[in-house]
């Protein structure tokens, strides 16, 4: 082990290696702080270039950008109490008082403190954990290891919904999609359409930036505002003035934060052991490991200090943080003993060694004895590397939050097109960026799970050949009752579907409870954002679960009745599993709408840009309506003028098919510069108001898009001519 341990630190001793796992860092520092760009939209960006990479340096710069991403994600949660990362909510609790009272320095040195030394720990766990990762397979069968992967397909489904439906569709979609090509174990074409783009199956890169960088991108321009005030699906949120930091006691509170959590070693160490256990887990997710880092810091605390917890104490900055990369270290394991992701960005992670032909699971340790111990290097350097940058760029990164949203959105949306056709080399790929743009749009929009979605499509041919395997090994269901251990998970999975449907039973019977208070203003308040909530998008909630449901339906019928089981196992499960969770929720989806179209009436107006807002506030018997002031300005949900959101979306989707039009006319070389020139002087109007403002935006942006693309396309020797000759 320790020879190993030695040869995975000197894999990264050369200059490029050394290079790569910088610059990633450096890249994951800043997506982390800007919240438009953080987690999956930056690992999709960076799963688009790793094709012409050595391994090793696809674990410096894929590893180094998610490990080095994590501190710096904290930043906009400390100052300005936004959190647009799952693992940052827990540490708005504290970060941000401590912030209010002038100690920004203390909190951010907390944070980055925990957040490093508790993903040395995990790195430390890990270390243990690899001698028995050769062993580990060998416990799980078959029967298992499709258990295993129910279980994180459903885990990572309903951290991200509402709705247990909503998650069973999303895994069914996803095995759905993943059927498309050559069948794993008899090589028959599935669903290709006679199209040559699909024999090989669905791009993973192409998949990656559909379903989340340019999505992500359409709401940002949609909100119109600065990223620093979208939450998780592109909304308008709260947001507060950025706490101000003193620079001249900054240094001094930095020292003074890094002390106190040394001194705070039994939170610190009890933190990260927590991480290293929930990752361990597939599927329970980075949201729930800080929560339940805070959540045992705060009952383990002492009895005088619980009611201190959110109101700015060390210890509650320290667990949620310490937990953060700790985690990342732990999900590692079940990533590389069994080929079964913890979340979305383990899954880009098996994603990527897929596209570099490395085969996860049994025998992984053998074939590589070395990868594991370089992925622990390469998690705690860059862990290191992306804490102390971001530390000491924290006053000025904190400003970068407050950029605005639309001034990211075509370099984003551009490297969305360039990057598909660099890893393939071929058009097709960026098409179906496109396609999967508009599904994955319209899955988040409505509260599906992308995570999902994603862990069904990358491990479904894992899915596919081990319900042949059991299928062919036990005969049917004559494995139930012989195999205890995939018996206890198949009971565990059915638990979680009960218990978490029971929860979301709760959740909306307290929503439904009347809103308690003298405040009159919170009241409408209220009232108003659970109207939104309980109304969202009605009809075109109905149009996209039927879209979907004769989509899915009739693939799965087709499946059943054209192939045989080997063959036709994954499209039939996946198809006939999201037709049923779709069904289940078409009345929901049609009563939804005829609801709202009965209440349009009486529902709140909509929000115009003014000082106040009239909404409707149920009292007793009487309803009134009172004037709300506008202290958090919000996008209109339901409008589609001027100031609708759905108007600026829907111009988003034509920008950027507007931006595939012109590569496809122009090639890469002429299209992307111009597009940005276009950009600039038409799209930017709402930010730059001057012309001369405008045109040094089209000039500046053009040039630095186009200094990005022909040095790639030269080094890979590839084409600028337009892509309609080819």
């Amino acid at each position: 082990m320790l020879t190993n341990l030695v040869r995975g630190l000197t894999a990264l001793g050369t200059g490029a290696h050394i290079g790569w796992l910088f610059g990633g860092a450096l890249f994951g520092m800043i997506g982390g702080v800007i919240p438009g760009l953080g987690g999956p939209v930056v690992l999709s960006i960076v799963l688009a270039f790793i094709y012409h990479l050595d391994l090793t340096a696809v674990l410096c710069i894929f590893l180094g950008t998610h490990a080095g991403s994590y501190f710096s994600s904290s930043i906009a949660s400390i100052l300005l109490n936004t959190p647009q990362h799952p693992e940052s909510f827990a540490s708005t609790f504290d970060g941000f008082p401590m912030s209010q009272r002038g100690e920004a320095g203390r909190a951010l040195g907390i944070s980055a403190t925990a957040t490093c030394i508790g993903g040395w720990i995990g790195c430390a766990c890990l270390v243990g954990f690899i001698p028995v990762i050769n062993y580990l397979p060998s416990l799980f069968h078959p029967p298992e290891y499709v258990a295993l992967i129910a279980i994180a397909l459903l885990l990572v489904g309903t951290l991200g919904t509402d709705s247990v439906s909503k998650a069973v569709v999303s895994a069914g979609l996803g095995l759905l999609v993943a059927s498309i090509g050559p069948s794993v174990l008899t090589g028959v074409y599935r669903y290709t359409f006679n199209s040559l783009g699909l024999y090989e199956g669905i791009a993973l890169v192409a998949l990656a930036l559909g379903c989340f960088a340019v999505p992500q991108m359409i709401l940002v321009y949609g909100t119109a505002s600065v990223v620093a005030r979208q939450d998780m699906f592109g909304n308008e949120i709260a947001s507060t003035e950025i706490a101000q930091i003193d620079r001249r006691a900054f240094k001094r509170q930095v020292l003074q934060g890094v002390t106190e959590t040394l001194g705070h070693w039994v939170s610190l160490i009890r933190g990260a052991l927590v991480g290293v256990i929930t990752g361990l887990v597939p599927g329970i997710g980075a949201f729930a490991a800080n929560f339940m880092s805070y959540g045992i810091a705060q009952q383990t605390s002492k009895k005088e200090r619980r009611p201190l917890f959110g109101t700015g104490i060390v210890e509650g900055v320290i667990a949620p943080e310490a937990s953060s990369l700790s985690k990342e270290a732990g999900h590692m394991v079940p990533v590389l003993a069994l080929g079964i992701p913890g979340g979305v960005g383990s899954a880009l992670f098996i994603a990527a060694l897929t596209i570099k032909g490395v085969r996860l699971g049994y025998g992984f340790a053998t074939t590589y004895p070395v990868i594991p111990y370089e992925v622990v290097w390469v998690i705690a350097l860059a862990g290191l590397i992306g804490t102390a940058a971001a530390l000491a760029l924290a006053p000025w990164l904190a400003r970068v939050t407050v950029v605005p949203g639309p001034v990211l959105v075509p370099f984003i949306l551009a490297l969305a097109v360039v990057g598909p056709y660099i890893a393939e080399q071929t058009y097709f790929d960026v098409f179906e960026v496109a396609a999967f743009a508009v599904i994955g749009f319209s899955l988040r929009r409505l509260g599906y799970s992308l995570g999902s979605f994603v862990v069904g499509l990358v491990l479904g041919p894992t899915f596919e050949s081990n319900i042949f395997l059991t299928h062919e090994v036990y005969h049917g269901w004559s494995f139930l009752g012989r195999q205890p251990l995939a018996d206890a998970l198949f009971v565990i999975g059915i638990l979680i579907l009960i218990l978490r449907g029971m929860q979301f039973h709760a959740d909306a019977k307290k929503a439904r409870e009347p809103i308690e208070g003298d405040d009159v203003f919170a009241k409408a308040e209220m009232m108003r954002r659970r109207q939104h909530r309980r109304q969202r998008y009605p009809l075109f909630a109905v149009i996209v679960t039927v879209g979907l449901l004769a989509i899915a339906l009739p693939m799965a019928v087709y499946a059943l009745t054209h192939w045989d089981f080997a063959t036709s196992a994954m499209p039939v499960i996946g198809g006939f599993a999201a037709s049923a969770g779709l069904l289940w929720r078409l009345p929901q989806e049609i009563s939804g709408y005829v609801h709202y179209r009965k209440e349009k009436r009486e529902l709140p107006p909509e929000p115009q840009p003014s000082d106040q807002l009239l909404v409707p506030v149920s009292g007793g018997s009487d309803t009134l309506s009172v004037p709300v002031p506008k202290r958090f300005p919000e996008v209109v949900e339901k409008s589609w003028g001027r100031h609708g959101q759905y108007t600026r979306e829907v111009v988003g989707f034509l920008i950027f098919f507007a931006l595939l039009g012109e590569v496809y006319l122009l090639g890469f070389g002429i299209g992307i510069p111009a597009f940005m020139v276009v950009y600039a002087m038409f799209g930017t109007r709402r930010i730059f108001h001057g012309l001369r403002s405008r045109t040094i935006f089209a000039v500046l942006s053009a040039t630095v898009m186009w200094a990005m693309t022909v040095p790639v396309f030269n080094l890979l020797h590839l084409t600028f001519t337009p892509l309609w000759h080819l």
